[in-house]
């Protein structure tokens, strides 16, 4: 069975209002005039409904297909800023360890790369990413004060990118 697009259910939910718009105009007609005005009230009245399903149907199939577009880049965006909030954290516990042999060099370099790499992402704000390359600056000079402001920062306009949406 195919999958349930946005499509197919305004199809469905159109062919099902046609049928029982049908069904309504067959029954009037049975109480009105017997059974051949129950065959021309069907009629009448399942070609309105298919004609109204039709017109309306393809608006605000548009509608919510642009709807639903703003809603993708908007959460995209905002998971990609989530995304490199724990990337920098992740990048500041390799820089200021709890304990001196806690992290290796390797595992550094590694957390450096990732949060560097999610920071470049097209998809962020271009405000986020100025943020994050203020943080990514203070860690690498590990400059612990500055990187903490900075991430508060960067956390705080996260959590603004994440309000504004709602």
């Amino acid at each position: 069975m195919p999958s349930l697009t946005p499509a197919r259910a305004a199809l469905l939910s159109g062919i099902a209002v046609t049928c029982a718009m049908a069904s309504i105009g067959a029954l009037i007609g049975a109480l009105m005039g017997g059974p051949g005005a129950a065959g021309v009230y069907a009629l009448i009245a399942g070609c309105a409904a298919a004609l109204g399903s039709f017109l309306i149907g393809r608006p605000s199939l548009a509608n919510f297909f642009a709807v639903r577009q703003a809603a993708h880049e908007r959460g995209f965006a905002e998971g990609h800023s989530h995304g490199l909030l724990l990337g920098v954290a992740q990048y500041e516990a390799s820089v200021f360890p709890a304990s001196p042999d806690g992290v290796t060099a390797e595992e550094r370099a590694a957390r450096r790369t990732y949060a560097y790499r999610v920071a470049a992402e097209d998809a962020l704000p271009e405000n986020i990413r100025r943020l994050a390359a203020r943080v990514l600056a203070a860690l690498d000079e590990g400059d612990h004060g500055r990187a903490r402001g900075a991430i508060r920062e960067l956390s705080q306009a996260v959590r603004k990118q994440e309000r504004s949406r709602r």
